[in-house]
């Protein structure tokens, strides 16, 4: 809008002065007039314009903020964004003035006017928002903002009512391995920590798998030598403990012969499958192995660990932390080879309360497909 009309008074400034010159008695050539001086009249054009919108810019956005405070006290919202973890399908439906930021995950608005504060425009109905935009619901209408991710962060501001849909929820699974202290985060300020709608990472496999087996505060004491070179700070110990133990002997090695993990390398479900068979005490080496890493979903299902309609679900889309989450629900109660679950080995080596672990884990498995 500015730029056209920049365009539109250099143009009245050319015309204005062709008018003074005649055609045939130029005072300046024609690519001066082209060039130089067309582009030194569109510039000052647009500063001025610039000049005349801002006030009303101004005043238009002062008017919004005012409209929106107001909404809030005539809704008995609050000021300030909140940030919630919701789950796919799950219906935020805000009243006027209320706000909305999308974290992480994705979700779509429909319904009433949704204006994007960040970029100055309205979200059209059915459209995603995006991610870190502040937005305000205007007055004629209720906005509906609908989850599609299976897990999403919205900070939220106002009044709103929520909708829950029957799908998995992984934020609560999440909730469950915090309580039993087998969940940390990842030091993320927002949604928990979990980061739940990010791909898992090599060295965040390795670290969960050693939590399953109940051997952190081992991992965290061990003084054994990290021979990972690319080893971050933070998983240090827990490198070292699983090289010592033998639960790892990385990938291989650099240029210069050191051994290597590929820690931020990301992982899939089979790969995190195979930690929990592992965990279950089956192998995959030697003469006689209780599966194969190629077939890993497949034996998950087989020696109980997983539910066929898990596994269609774990494989049918991106592999994310929250299916980690998922898949450590399931690992813990399922059977392990030497007999009793998981659950078991976990309490007895972590030194945990298995009764109150217990407790937690019968509701979160609850959430599981059947």
């Amino acid at each position: 809008m500015k730029k056209a009309a920049a365009i539109l008074l250099a143009g009245v400034i050319l015309v204005s002065c062709g008018a003074v010159v005649a055609a045939d008695q130029s005072l300046v050539s024609k690519s001066y007039v082209n060039g130089t001086f067309t582009d030194e009249a569109l510039k000052q054009a647009e500063q001025r314009v610039e000049e005349l919108t801002a006030p009303v810019y101004n005043q238009a956005l002062n008017q919004l903020n005012s409209e929106h405070s107001a909404y809030l006290a005539q809704a008995g919202g609050t000021s300030g964004l909140n940030d919630l973890r919701f789950k796919k399908g799950d219906v935020l439906t805000l009243t006027s003035g209320s706000g909305v930021m999308l974290l992480a995950g994705s979700a779509t608005a429909s319904g009433g006017v949704l204006v994007d504060t960040t970029a100055g425009n309205t979200v059209a109905s059915g459209s995603g928002l995006t991610a870190r935009h502040r937005c305000l619901a205007g007055e004629s209408a209720a906005v509906a903002v609908t989850v599609t991710s299976d897990t999403a962060v919205l900070c939220l501001e106002g009044s709103y009512t929520l909708s829950a849909s029957g799908n998995v929820d992984y934020n609560a699974m999440a909730d469950g391995l915090t309580k039993m202290g087998l969940l940390k985060g990842t030091g993320a300020t927002y949604g928990s920590g979990y980061e739940l709608e990010r791909q898992p990472v090599r060295v965040e496999g390795l670290v969960m798998f050693i939590r399953l087996l109940g051997e952190e505060q081992a991992a965290l004491s061990s003084t054994a030598t990290n021979p990972f070179v690319d080893s971050p700070s933070w998983a240090d110990r827990y490198l070292a403990y699983a090289y010592e133990k033998g639960y790892t002997t990385g990938i291989g090695t650099n240029a210069a012969g050191q051994l290597v993990f590929a820690p931020n390398n990301t992982i899939t479900a089979g790969e995190y499958m195979t930690f929990v068979l592992r965990a279950l005490g089956y192998s995959e080496t030697g003469t006689n192995p209780d599966f194969t890493w190629q077939t890993a979903m497949e034996a998950g299902v087989t020696l109980g660990a997983i539910r066929q309609s898990e596994r269609t679900m774990l494989e049918s889309g991106t592999f994310l932390r929250a299916q980690v989450v998922y898949l450590s629900v399931c690992a813990l109660s399922a059977p392990t080879k030497d007999g009793g679950i998981l659950l078991d080995r976990t309490a007895s080596n972590g030194g945990y309360d298995k009764a109150a672990m217990q407790t937690v884990l019968n509701e979160v498995s609850t959430l599981r497909l059947s």
